[in-house]
């Protein structure tokens, strides 16, 4: 991923995240300011109930949040407002802890206060009711400590809701840092084969120089061109294999192709041609079979060549005795349609849907016959999608495999 599409993500995926925290502290701040409505109205109904036990006309005042004060100016006993209140906040469902103040309503003195646990058994009214309402004129207040905690608790949906964006918030953060330390990671790794590759390509160079040089000097009756012969195919094989993994390391070539206008065709004859030798000193045959009625498509002519170069490398080396490859062009709806088929060992079922993943290579024993990286199909899959075409695998064990490739046409 680009530099200019991960701040993009990260920017947009920030502000999407701090947009949904802030609407759900908004409403989570309304939720909060109903469930407050909701208490001091309960609150309220309930003093009444009690005022209006104790006297005629009673008066109920919010004086802050959690502090209400009951005018009655008439005569209450202590035990029997406490055992009143209890039973009217327990028929509203309002079990919390209170703080109970009984004051002259002349001088507005303390005269009896006491703080009450919500868990606290209450007394029946019955029995307390005996003792009577005695005393001077007097006023009462009701003080909730724990009012914004008890009006909390009962937005537990909205509490979880919250919980969970603030997990999604972390999980985004946590993301990220991954996704940016991989992104370091792949870098480094991608530095790591291309400086290495071209380290590589110096020598191959120079020998494969050396070498051509050496064979026009040479005499032939000397007898060694079997062997600058031996050697200089060699080296171009070890180059083949450098630039295959430096294609493969590079993302540009598959983000980026550098489409042209291309000649399947012209390309396909191009690749068998480059086997034709190879495929005829073990006695097989590469049989072409054209059938396309338009052959052009938008591509990237050097990663489409390499592409099928993979493919029929791997049908010949995955064929034990002679091979024998057919490369077919097809109309197909979406394109033109490659099919490459050979007579090899053919795919065990369970290793045909890794065959496509990098570094795998199907294993045959403990022993392995034909060398490679594992990159070859991994490679093809890539430049295939890049093409915005399809690639598929068949293949039957001792019998062959066939690849079948579509692309979009010009």
């Amino acid at each position: 991923m680009k530099n200019r599409h991960l701040r993009r993500v990260i920017l947009l995926g920030t502000v999407v995240l701090a947009g949904l925290f802030l609407v759900q502290m908004y409403w989570f701040s309304k939720a909060f300011d109903v469930a407050e409505k909701q208490f001091d109205h309960s609150i309220q109904i309930a003093l009444l109930k009690v005022a209006d036990s104790v006297s005629g006309a009673a008066e109920v005042k919010k004086l802050s949040s959690n502090f209400f004060f009951v005018s009655t100016e008439s005569s209450l006993h202590n035990e029997t407002l406490d055992t009143l209140l209890r039973i009217e906040l327990l028929k509203r469902d309002l079990a919390l802890d209170y703080e109970l103040g009984i004051y002259n309503a002349d001088d507005d003195t303390l005269v009896y206060g006491q703080y009450v646990e919500a868990t606290k058994k209450h007394l029946l009214e019955k029995e307390k009711m005996k003792h009577g309402l005695a005393g001077r004129d007097k006023n009462f207040a009701v003080y909730f400590p724990d009012k914004k905690s008890y009006v909390i608790a009962r937005l537990d949906i909205w509490i979880f809701s919250t919980l969970v964006l603030v997990l999604m918030m972390f999980f985004f953060a946590y993301a990220i840092a991954t996704l940016l330390r991989e992104r370091k990671f792949g870098e480094l790794k991608n530095d790591f084969i291309n400086n290495m590759t071209h380290e590589f390509k110096t020598p191959v160079t120079n020998i494969g120089i050396t070498g051509e040089i050496i064979k026009k000097k040479v005499s032939r009756e000397a007898g060694v061109d079997v062997y600058l012969d031996i050697l200089l195919k060699e080296n171009e094989k070890l180059r083949q294999k450098i630039d295959q993994v430096l294609l493969g390391a590079s993302v540009d070539h598959f983000v980026n192709p550098s489409l042209e206008r291309v000649d399947v065709h012209k390309l396909i004859s191009e690749c068998a041609d480059a086997f034709a030798l190879k495929v005829r000193e073990r006695h097989g045959k590469i049989q072409l079979s054209f059938n396309a009625r338009s052959s052009f498509i938008l591509g990237d002519r050097d990663l489409l060549t390499q592409a099928i170069n993979n493919v029929i490398d791997n049908a010949e080396k995955y064929s034990p005795g002679p091979p024998h490859i057919v490369v077919k062009t097809r109309d197909h709806r979406n394109g033109l349609e490659i099919d490459i088929v050979d007579n090899g060992m053919g795919i065990p079922e369970k290793m045909r849907e890794k065959v496509f993943d990098k570094f795998f290579r199907v294993q045959t024993g403990n022993v392995h016959n034909v060398k490679g990286f594992g990159l070859g199909l991994n490679f093809v899959k890539n430049v295939v999608r890049s093409h915005e075409g399809r690639i598929r695998l068949f293949s039957q064990l001792n019998k062959g495999t066939e690849v079948k490739i579509v692309l979009p046409t010009a």
